[in-house]
């Protein structure tokens, strides 16, 4: 068994977000919030760039047998990291600013970042 074999799920979280995290602060973005928590939802990463805020979801995967990351960000999570979004926005003062969705994938040395991964789910604003 390797070491990334015996990682514990939550500590294995916490590294991709690491990853993510300097994934997308190489390329420019700031990053305004980590595992930010509101009423019924966490968001792994909040970050400034590309003109809009990016509301992250990563998936960290040790190998492929349980499917593409992105697989497992349900329409029920997609609704929830959409609802935990508005909460931040109005909570920091953001509505006038322009949002997205992305979900960062990490599968060994491979980082798969996709952009607008899903639409915005939930009430109008």
């Amino acid at each position: 068994m390797s070491a990334q074999e015996r990682i514990k799920p939550h500590a294995g979280g916490v590294l991709g977000e690491v990853r993510a995290e300097q994934w997308l602060t190489e390329r420019g973005y700031e990053i305004l919030a980590r595992n930010f928590v509101s009423p019924g939802a966490e968001i792994d990463l909040i970050a400034q760039g590309s003109g809009c805020i990016v509301f992250v979801e990563v998936k960290l995967r040790t190998d492929s047998r349980g499917g593409r990351g992105r697989e497992a960000v349900t329409p029920a999570k997609q609704r929830r990291i959409c609802g935990g979004a508005l909460y931040y926005l109005m909570k920091n003062g953001l509505m006038n600013r322009q949002a997205r969705f992305d979900v960062i994938e990490i599968q060994g040395d491979r980082v798969t970042h996709i952009e607008n991964a899903f639409p915005y789910q939930g009430p109008a604003f």
